[in-house]
C-alpha cells in the first residue's frame, strides 16, 4: 500500500466539561477534523468547565451556595457562577455569572480563572479578547489545571494572544499531557510525528497518540492506524492498522473510512477476522482503568 501522509492538525480548545453545561455557549461551540490535509487554523472549540456536580435540589443548593459566596469562599463563587451560567437553580443570567467568576478568579480559583479564559476567548457575554484570555489561562495553568494548560499551549501553538512559540506550545502540552489530558496527549504525538518544534519522532508520537486514544479522543485511533500502516514508529502491520481504524470509526470519526475500505480489499478473509477479534480486544481493555502516562 502506498505510504499514507498524516497531513496537518486542527488544532481546537479542548472541552473538558460536563455535558449539561455544554449549552452555555453555542455560537462557535463545533469543529472537527474532517481530512488528514487541512492547515491548523485559529477556530478552536472551548467550553466552561463547572466547578461541582448537580444537586438533588438545585435551588436550595444555589441559596446556600451563594450565601457562602457573599461571604467570600472562593468555591461557592464559582460555582454560583455555574449556576448562573446554566440557570441551575435560578434563571440564566450571565452578568451575575460573569461577576462571580470573576470574583473567584480575584482569589486565585484555578476553575474560575479557566472559565474567565474560556468566555475572553469565544467573546461571548463579553468582548472577545485573546490577550486577556490568555492572562486568565496562564494563571488557571500556573496552578496545574490541566484543561488551561492545554489550551494555553495551542494559543501559543496558533499564535493567539502571544507570539507564535512552538516551545511554548510543547511545554504546555507536555504538561497537560502527563496528568492525562486526551486533547494534550494527542497535540504531543502530532508535534512529534511532524517535527514541528521538536525533532521528529515517529516512536514517540506512536507512543502519545496511544496515551491519547486510551484516553478517550476520537481522532487519535486513525494517526495510530497510519503510523502502524506505513511502518513508521513501529513494524509495519496492516492488521493493527486496520483493528485501530476500526475503532476510530466506532468513535464516530470518519476520517480513518477510505483507508479501512482500501485496506479490506487486500486483507485475507483470515486477516480480516483477526483485524476484527484485535479491535475488540483493544476496545475492552480501553474500557477498564485510565491510562496512566
Amino acid at each position: 500500500m502506498a505510504s499514507l501522509s498524516r497531513g496537518r492538525l486542527i488544532v481546537k480548545i479542548i472541552p473538558v466539561i460536563l455535558t449539561f453545561i455544554a449549552f452555555f455557549f453555542s455560537a462557535s461551540d463545533h469543529l472537527d477534523i474532517e481530512g488528514q490535509n487541512e492547515p491548523r487554523n485559529s477556530l478552536p472549540v472551548v467550553e466552561i468547565t463547572p466547578s461541582t456536580s448537580v444537586a438533588n435540589h438545585p435551588q436550595v443548593d444555589f441559596l446556600a451556595t451563594k450565601a457562602k459566596a457573599e461571604k467570600g469562599d472562593a468555591k461557592a463563587q464559582t460555582k454560583t457562577a455555574d449556576s448562573y451560567a446554566v440557570g441551575r437553580g435560578v434563571e440564566v443570567d450571565f452578568k451575575e455569572a460573569l461577576k462571580w467568576y470573576r470574583k473567584a478568579a480575584a482569589q486565585n480559583e484555578h476553575q474560575a480563572q479557566y472559565n474567565l479564559g474560556y468566555m475572553y476567548y469565544n467573546g461571548e457575554a463579553l468582548p472577545r479578547d485573546y490577550q486577556k484570555a490568555v492572562k486568565w489561562f496562564t494563571k488557571s495553568a500556573e496552578q496545574g489545571n490541566a484543561g488551561a494548560q492545554c489550551n494555553l499551549g495551542l494559543m501559543y501553538d496558533n499564535g493567539e494572544g502571544v507570539p507564535q512559540d512552538n516551545a511554548a506550545a510543547i511545554k504546555w502540552y507536555r504538561k497537560a499531557a502527563v496528568q492525562g489530558e486526551p486533547m494534550a496527549q494527542f497535540n504531543m504525538g502530532w508535534m512529534y510525528d511532524n517535527g514541528e518544534g521538536i525533532p521528529e519522532d515517529d516512536t514517540k508520537a506512536l507512543e502519545w497518540y496511544l496515551k491519547s486514544a486510551r484516553s478517550g479522543h476520537n481522532e487519535a485511533p486513525n494517526y495510530i492506524g497510519i503510523l502502524y500502516d506505513n511502518g513508521d514508529g513501529t513494524p509495519e502491520d496492516d492488521i493493527a492498522a486496520y483493528a485501530w481504524w476500526l475503532i476510530g470509526i466506532k468513535r464516530g470519526d470518519e476520517a480513518p473510512r477510505n483507508n479501512i475500505d482500501f485496506l479490506s480489499e487486500k486483507l485475507t478473509p483470515e486477516q480480516l477476522a483477526k483485524a476484527k477479534e484485535l479491535s475488540a480486544k483493544l476496545e475492552a481493555e480501553m474500557l477498564g482503568p485510565k491510562n496512566k502516562p
